[in-house]
């Protein structure tokens, strides 16, 4: 993996933000869980160029807020939407990119508020046609990820004792476990309270139809997943980009499922080429 610090201006708000550049239009990019809006690290403030870059902490992760509950789809887009109107980005509606969970934050701020969203990009996002799926895909992404996203009563003790109260021991063992992740961005993976965490994995992961989200949203949307990724559901994506013909679906070979750390080149570049798209479309 290729990653070094990004830059630009820290904000505290709703949600803690860095923006950089200042003309264009907006660029919002949506981490995955955990983490952090440091995931987007060096490689995406070539952006900035194109447009005015809004990267947040997701509500509950990072530097931003942790309030003691509400971490469902609506309350995590309403949080980038007050993000978003507090950034001073002007009017103009936004590509938002989105990783993982990220992405389907991204789905739902099109759907809550479409006059903020230009397009949507999602890199892996976990879609899947029901809750047991969902927990099947889970499920085979090893012990620790089922400790954490399946069994919450000894996850819940875990977490509470490490992520909340030996932080500096938790980002520790999680640098041991993601050995392959930068220091920082394995530091990232702790910075959370167990109700954002588990919260946000039942309400939009479990739980959430973003399937049915589709529907509901009119601006494009391109969804890129790794062939090697076991967090996607690569057969119901096929199926659902013949079903909308806004949903545009890219499947890169023999990649996993953080594809903009290894492959951030390769992302940069889908990003500004649907950038252009929204521009030559909103300009006719």
């Amino acid at each position: 993996m290729r990653w070094s610090p990004a830059r630009g201006t820290e904000h505290p708000g709703t949600l803690a933000v860095r923006t950089l550049g200042s003309a264009g239009p907006p660029i919002v990019l949506l981490h995955g869980l955990p983490s952090s809006g440091r995931f987007w690290g060096a490689d995406y403030d070539a952006l900035a160029a194109s447009g005015r870059l809004v990267v947040p902490d997701l509500l509950g992760f990072g530097r931003s807020p942790r309030p003691t509950g509400g971490y469902g789809p609506d309350e995590h887009a309403d949080a980038v939407a007050a993000t978003l109107r507090g950034a001073t980005v002007g009017n103009a509606p936004a590509l938002v990119v989105g990783h993982s969970v990220g992405a389907l934050v991204a789905l739902r701020l099109a759907v809550r508020h479409p006059s903020l969203v230009a397009g949507v990009i999602g890199f892996g996002p976990p879609i899947y046609r029901d809750y047991s799926e969902a927990r099947h895909h889970l499920a085979h992404l090893g012990p620790l990820a089922r400790l954490f996203g399946l069994d919450t009563r000894w996850a819940e003790l875990a977490c509470t004792l490490l992520c909340q109260h030996h932080r500096r021991t938790a980002a520790r063992l999680a640098a041991r476990l993601r050995p392959d992740l930068p220091a920082a961005l394995s530091a990232d993976a702790v910075e959370h309270s167990w109700e954002s965490f588990s919260e946000t994995l039942a309400r939009v992961v479990l739980a959430a139809d973003a399937a049915r989200w589709l529907d509901q949203i009119d601006v494009p949307v391109r969804v890129i997943a790794g062939s090697d990724d076991p967090l996607a559901d690569i057969p119901f994506l096929e199926e659902l980009a013949q079903r909308h013909a806004g949903l545009d679906l890219a499947v890169w070979p023999d990649a996993g499922h953080d594809l903009p750390l290894t492959d951030p080149t390769a992302c940069r570049a889908e990003i500004e080429h649907v950038l252009a798209h929204v521009a030559t479309r909103d300009a006719a």
